[in-house]
């Protein structure tokens, strides 16, 4: 009996040590496990942020980082299934130039300087590229309003007119839309050069136009009929009466509804447009004249 017993505790010391051996690699496997995936190894680190690209070796952890540190989420392209990997050199191009800041306008066809001679060629060559014959039908289709010249335009053609003046700082959160738009165009002409201003121009007045035409069709109609010569004239839109603080509330439905980015419309795609927008409505709210942070759709999803 006592033999017995030796032999069952004998078993039983054996099948203990095999589980703390067993504990103990698994318990190694794991710390080495940890220890390779260390923030200083970048083996792995498939997940990008597009927006200051830092990389991560999960989807969570790059959700998680946009969230807190960028208060939106940018896809890295996951739908069902394994998430895609991305080419590192999109990020790499994103993250040298940032559509959040001037250094977006740091690429080659982008940087330079429009001096104060440049900006009426640029002005009327934006005006005629919008409102030409080619694109009337268009324009009519997306209920824009028509100009024969330039001086009939109420915000191109006060732009025209504009002093030009840089180092003025608008601070007031109540400024019309209208004025922070050109303070707008006039900061970025430190950045662009004249060719790309004509088009960030045209940029800005196709989503003033896109602004004036949604907050127009919101009132009733009895307000439409007394008020239509008013709106004609340029003295009853939205932008020459309000501040922008709403304004970027309708960022998504004008690249997706107004600007037709499939037909690389004035020039802009997708991409293009989203980066633009976020350019535009990310100025606004560092400079106080809107308290929306943006949140647009993922330039992944075309």
């Amino acid at each position: 009996m006592t033999n017995q017993n030796e032999k069952d505790l004998n078993i039983e010391n054996i099948e203990n040590e095999n589980n703390e051996i067993n504990n103990s690699n698994s318990k190694n496997e794991y710390e080495e496990k940890r220890k390779r995936r260390t923030k200083n190894d970048y083996f792995g680190r498939t997940f990008i942020c597009k927006l200051c690209g830092k990389s991560y070796l999960s989807y969570p952890a790059l959700y998680t980082h946009c969230k807190q540190k960028h208060n939106t989420f940018n896809s890295s392209g996951r739908g069902r299934g394994r998430p895609k990997k991305e080419n590192g050199e999109i990020y790499s191009e994103r993250l040298k130039y940032n559509p959040l800041d001037a250094s977006y306008f740091l690429k080659e066809n982008r940087k330079g300087t429009t001096n104060f001679n440049d900006f009426e060629k640029s002005i009327i060559n934006a005006f005629n590229e919008i409102y030409s014959k080619e694109n009337y039908d268009r324009n009519i289709m997306k209920e824009m309003k028509v100009y024969n010249n330039i001086n009939e335009h109420p915000f191109l053609g006060k732009f025209l007119l504009d002093k030009h003046d840089v180092n003025i700082k608008i601070d007031d959160e109540k400024e019309i839309c209208d004025n922070v738009f050109m303070d707008y165009l006039n900061k970025m002409s430190l950045h662009v050069n004249p060719n790309y201003f004509t088009k960030l121009i045209i940029f800005v007045t196709l989503f003033r136009e896109f602004v004036n035409i949604t907050e127009f069709k919101k009132k009733n109609e009895d307000f439409l009929m007394e008020n239509i010569d008013l709106y004609k004239n340029g003295n009853f839109e939205y932008t020459f009466n309000n501040c922008a603080e709403d304004v970027p509330d309708l960022s998504n439905k004008f690249i997706s509804e107004f600007l037709d980015v499939d037909k690389n419309l004035f020039g802009f795609n997708k991409e293009d447009s989203i980066d633009l927008t976020q350019n535009l409505c990310h100025w606004m709210y560092e400079n106080n004249f809107t308290s929306s942070k943006l949140t647009l759709i993922s330039s992944d999803n075309k």
